[in-house]
């Protein structure tokens, strides 16, 4: 399904009225966040929450966590709940129960896959390390992306360095247990 902003159909000389008609329950269009339309009926999929997200948050934004993760070749990582975007650090917008807006002074060159722009795997996968509540999730997150050599654990630890410190504690302490080398038994 298409997903579209409101000021883009206004632009194209869609009359404000016909939207909102068109978006009224039972209508073929449906809102699925501020200014953002769905043009169908049917319930919004992931990817099509991942665009209303990105168009949403504004043309800086960036797609990070699991689902850029996804685009780039990780598609056995379970999604979160929520969409995570990166917006820079001047936009005000706010996110909802579907997505995860994040602020930030460190936005990253995105990569673009499939029109999408995505944040690079070593920020991705942090970003979402840092938003996982769970210590064997975040474990497991960091594992599949070391064990598929995009990325190295220094390479991580620089990243975590280089940015904020807020929910680092616990990727922290599994890139540093993964870097230490292992003792054999006995």
């Amino acid at each position: 399904m298409d997903v579209i902003k409101t000021s883009d159909l206004k632009a194209a000389g869609m009359p404000r009225y016909k939207i909102d008609l068109r978006c009224r329950p039972g209508g073929p269009w449906q809102r699925v966040m501020p200014g953002v339309l769905l043009l169908g009926a049917a319930p919004p999929t992931r990817a099509d929450r991942v665009r209303a997200a990105l168009a949403y948050a504004g043309p800086e934004a960036v797609l990070t966590g699991v689902d850029a993760l996804h685009a780039q070749g990780f598609p056995e990582l379970p999604l979160p709940p929520r969409v995570h975007v990166l917006q820079p650090a001047g936009r005000r917008r706010s996110g909802d129960h579907h997505v995860l807006l994040e602020r930030t002074t460190r936005l990253p060159r995105p990569v673009v896959e499939d029109g999408l722009p995505l944040a690079p795997p070593v920020r991705a996968v942090l970003d979402a390390a840092r938003a996982e509540p769970h210590p064997a999730r975040t474990h497991a997150l960091l594992v599949a992306v070391l064990r598929s050599g995009v990325c190295t654990t220094r390479a991580l630890l620089a990243e975590l360095d280089a940015g904020s410190t807020r929910g680092t504690a616990a990727p922290r302490a599994v890139l540093h247990a993964l870097s230490r080398p292992s003792t054999p038994t006995r």
